[in-house]
């Protein structure tokens, strides 16, 4: 049994480095050309983009021009829409994003009403809780005040 340096070239001991040089270039190799054709192809879709790749998105969709719809269709699994049907959506959808722009602007000032109408309603609690706390005051002092007013006349007709 050899070890693995002996593996592959026997009593050529020059050829091995030179071996394993190509098989990890050609690997190399393999492994960024694989990439670089799944990125042409993202490029294509427009997924991502890269610069200077223009040129397979335009041989994509001039290929997919003089395609047939049902091909698209089966590959994609998307249906393949007419200017018509396509110019319809758009009008719906510019149509529905107003809608939506509409409904916002409303919500946003019912929002604004409930946000107005909430700092009244704090105020008014800290304007009752101050009240309170004068009633409180006022009749911890009416007491006071009371006895007071009671021990004053009864001072006069002692010391008259």
């Amino acid at each position: 049994m050899g070890s693995p340096d002996e593996e592959g070239l026997k009593g050529n001991k020059k050829g091995r480095p030179v071996w394993a040089f190509v098989k990890n270039a050609s690997l190399a190799i393999t492994i960024f050309l694989f990439f670089f054709t799944i990125v042409l192809v993202l490029d294509a879709y427009k997924f991502v983009s890269v610069r200077h790749a223009k040129f397979a998105r335009k041989k994509l969709l001039r290929t997919l021009q003089y395609m047939d719809p049902s091909i698209i269709e089966a590959h994609t699994g998307m249906k393949v829409l007419t200017k018509d049907e396509f110019s319809g959506l758009q009008t719906d959808l510019e149509k529905a994003r107003k809608d939506v722009r509409e409904m916002n602007t409303k919500v946003q000032e019912k929002f604004s009403d409930v946000l107005k109408t909430s700092m009244e309603l704090q105020n008014m609690k800290t304007d009752i809780d101050e009240l309170k706390k004068l009633i409180a005051e006022k009749e911890a002092a009416a007491p006071a005040a009371a006895a007071a007013a009671a021990a004053e006349p009864a001072a006069a007709a002692a010391a008259g």
